[in-house]
């Protein structure tokens, strides 16, 4: 009798632990983008950014023992993985060239032919100010936080999928959301098997700063949705 009153207090706790997991989950990646996208807070997208990674660190760092240093892993972008990376980049980026020309050709290479310096400047910038936190927050701290609701490693890369591109939602426009969860499912398809946030900040890096070098940036740019 001892051991089913345990028994039945573990199921209780447990399931108290996920309802809050997921409440959490809803709260961050599907209310909080909702609220960006509805009071449109020009000039603090990164900096809201930047905050909640610095609590998703936090929360690694004191329930799972993360260190940045550890997941950054230089080892996991070997040569193989740049290899994969690239070649799987090929047809998709491919795609997004398409796309550009047939729904936006005005845009394309719009962004180096009027500026490269600043073309220069967000192929610079971009990368530590925008990938790196997204990494942390939706691989590092996702993936971990929110496999155990779904026990299942490619449901919870679908659902950290699904995730990464309702948070684009903060960009007003349909192709930012789904390029966005396409992009999404294979981020959390490298870091997941290459356990290297390096990795996929690499592969993260390829894709976005195509896109605005191609004009495809004109979806992607918050201060065109923050008018």
């Amino acid at each position: 009798m001892a051991f089913e009153a345990q028994l039945r207090y573990s199921n209780g706790m447990y399931c108290a632990s996920t309802r809050r997991r997921l409440i959490e989950c809803l709260l961050i990646f599907v209310c909080l983008p909702l609220l960006i996208a509805w009071l449109k807070p020009r000039g603090y997208i990164y900096g809201i950014l930047w905050l909640l990674m610095a609590f998703c660190a936090q929360l690694l760092q004191h329930q799972y023992g993360w260190k940045f240093k550890d997941d950054w892993n230089w080892k996991g972008l070997s040569g193989k993985e740049v290899k994969r990376i690239v070649l799987r980049f090929i047809p998709f980026g491919a795609a997004l060239l398409w796309f550009t020309w047939y729904t936006i050709p005005g845009e394309l290479f719009s962004l180096p032919n009027r500026s490269l310096i600043m073309w220069a400047t967000i192929m610079v910038v971009y990368p530590p100010l925008s990938i790196l936190p997204q990494e942390v927050i939706y691989r590092s701290f996702f993936l971990r936080r929110y496999t155990p609701l779904v026990r299942n490693p490619d449901h919870v890369r679908i659902l950290c999928a699904l995730a990464f591109g309702w948070m684009h939602v903060i960009m007003l426009n349909w192709p930012a959301v789904v390029f966005s969860a396409i992009g999404g499912l294979l981020f959390a398809d490298t870091y997941q098997r290459s356990k290297s946030l390096a990795a996929v900040c690499f592969e993260h890096m390829l894709y976005g700063c195509f896109l605005f070098t191609i004009g495809l940036g004109y979806y992607f740019f918050h201060g065109n949705a923050m008018r």
